[in-house]
């Protein structure tokens, strides 16, 4: 088994712990991000299959065999996802009918299919912030185009904290959204069909959050800018539906009052973000794809 190590190396403490445990370290000289961090450990290791967890999961004691049992009942599978619950049993993810996550906390692939897509795209980093987003999906959408057998395998399980429970996570969250330009330029449909779509019986709903904080800086803009031009009628109006827009992003931290000042600038930094990747995408320094090569 190995541990990589992003742009660092384990304290010796710790390294001496790891080699009494019979596992192997490896590590990037330089900060590449969590798909740089797979590709390397892929690089050295030595299975038919390569299994991936991350360093703040939990993996079942039978985590391991669950998955191999599958496997070799049916070897003609290229990848195997299993489920990534919360400490409360819960999904971490909100189940999408029969199509897997391809978290990269739970998930076996066939060596050989991993290196035919050429790994994780390495470009879904951004070096200067420490952001990284979305490399999990296209990764998993990278599989599918490349015609890949995949199956779900909810007996293997690895349990993952909650996230953004710190008090600047919110900003460090919507900073993500800078990703998303990269990911509908390489795969448009499936970013379309499967990323933040939500079906109500017959109504599909794409990408509520998104729009929720697009709602509350147009209009916050728009209010702004008719109170700036005396229309304070009109700018009253622009507030409240800023307002009743925003309640969806509180609403994703639980209406945390504590949070609140934090909360307030999710919206504007979500946008700014995503402008900034669509920017990012159409000029030519564009950074490109992986390898694992």
């Amino acid at each position: 088994m190995l541990l990589s190590f992003d742009g660092t190396s384990p304290e010796p403490a710790l390294a001496e712990e790891i080699a009494t445990r019979g596992l192997r370290v490896v590590s990037n000289p330089r900060r590449g991000g969590p798909g740089a961090a797979r590709n390397r450990a892929a690089r050295d290791a030595r299975g038919n299959y390569l299994a991936f967890t991350e360093d703040d999961c939990v993996p079942d004691p039978s985590w391991l065999e669950r998955a191999a049992a599958r496997l070799e009942r049916e070897p003609s599978i290229d990848v195997l996802a299993g489920a990534t619950l919360l400490p409360d049993g819960s999904p971490a993810r909100r189940p999408d009918r029969d199509q897997p996550h391809y978290l990269p906390t739970n998930l076996f692939v066939k060596r050989t299919v991993f290196e035919a897509v050429g790994g994780y795209d390495e470009g879904y980093f951004h070096a200067a912030s420490g952001i990284y987003f979305r490399e999990d999906s296209d990764f998993g959408f990278s599989l599918e185009r490349a015609g890949a057998r995949i199956a779900l395998e909810p007996e293997a399980r690895v349990v993952h904290p909650r996230e953004h429970s710190g008090y600047l996570d919110p900003i460090r969250w919507a900073r993500r959204y800078r990703m998303d330009a990269r990911l509908r330029k390489r795969h448009p449909d499936r970013f379309r069909e499967r990323i933040e779509v939500h079906r109500l019986g017959p109504f599909t709903v794409r990408r509520p959050f998104v729009r929720a904080c697009s709602a509350v800086v147009i209009a916050s803009l728009a209010a702004g800018i008719a109170l700036a031009t005396g229309e304070p009628g009109l700018a009253s109006l622009m507030g409240a539906v800023a307002l009743a827009a925003f309640l969806p992003v509180w609403a994703k931290w639980r209406f945390d009052p504590i949070r609140l000042p934090v909360i307030l600038a999710v919206p504007f930094v979500l946008i700014t973000e995503l402008l900034r990747g669509a920017a990012a995408e159409r000029s030519p320094r564009s950074p490109g794809g992986p390898s694992i090569r």
